[in-house]
């Protein structure tokens, strides 16, 4: 029997199709090797994964003060590795109020400074067990500065109150001066609030109503406490050059809603202003 013969065409477009199949087979290893992360950073997460474990585990113990040197251990050998992952392992040694132990977490908190950082600060002026936790309050203030992010000065902001420990508001005061060049629209609440514990304090401090006397006490240590650090953020966020609680005050009734801050803004002030006492 006579066997048909190929034409040329019919040949070539079956070698075509035999070469695309086979560059399809050996192309589909290489795409498939591209997705999975590389060893080296798989590793470096399984390890900040085993060390954030560890870390919540021993800070969260019953025995915790016993603890303090393998906490410290175990946040030596996470400082090791690098991204914000770190950050959020030195988090987790939050309950523990050694100092050295603290003073090691926020070493790594800072160093990372990323901006996915906040959020979980944030929470820790939220939680119960900080919320007499100055010390803590203290240093998530001063976190929050390094971040260098606008999504910080919201809770910046809420820490500027009357019943706020004082340190913690100098600290939170200090770290708001760093926005000034954050959208006017973020520095309006912050500028606010320090308007007005900045007026308030003062006038506390001032006043001489028999029944202000426990009061005029308190807000005189207050003062001495942060107003300093009240007025530079006030100057730094609105680029103001004004001193007294009161100027403060008549400069936010004129000012607050426009969409432009400085020292044009300033009513019927050179911007020198006197200083408070």
């Amino acid at each position: 029997m006579l066997v048909p013969m190929k034409s040329p065409v019919s040949a070539r477009f079956a070698s075509i199709c035999l070469l695309a199949g086979a560059l399809l087979l050996l192309g589909a290893p290489r795409a498939e090797a591209a997705d999975p992360p590389s060893p080296t950073e798989a590793g470096r997460k399984n390890a900040i994964k085993g060390l954030k474990k560890s870390i919540r585990k021993l800070a969260r113990s019953k025995w915790v003060h016993k603890k303090t040197p393998d906490l410290l251990e175990k946040l030596e050998a996470l400082a090791v590795h690098k991204g914000h992952e770190a950050g959020l392992a030195a988090l987790e040694a939050l309950p523990c109020k050694n100092e050295e132990v603290r003073d090691a977490a926020f070493d790594i908190i800072e160093r990372e400074h990323h901006k996915k950082l906040v959020k979980p600060l944030a929470a820790v002026l939220e939680d119960k067990p900080y919320r007499r936790d100055y010390d803590a309050r203290r240093r998530v203030a001063h976190a929050l500065a390094v971040m260098a992010d606008p999504s910080a000065i919201e809770p910046l902001a809420s820490l500027i109150r009357f019943d706020e420990d004082a340190e913690v508001v100098a600290e939170a005061a200090d770290a708001l001066s760093g926005y000034g060049s954050a959208k006017i629209d973020k520095r309006r609440e912050p500028v606010k609030r320090l308007v007005d514990l900045y007026e308030t304090t003062y006038n506390y401090k001032e006043s001489i109503r028999p029944e202000d006397k426990v009061l005029r006490q308190l807000a005189t240590k207050r003062y001495k406490v942060y107003a300093k650090s009240v007025r530079h953020a006030l100057q730094s966020l609105t680029g103001v050059q004004l001193t007294r609680p009161h100027d403060w005050r008549r400069w936010w009734n004129t000012n607050k809603k426009k969409k432009k801050w400085g020292r044009s803004t300033d009513p019927g002030s050179s911007g020198k202003g006197k200083r408070g006492k």
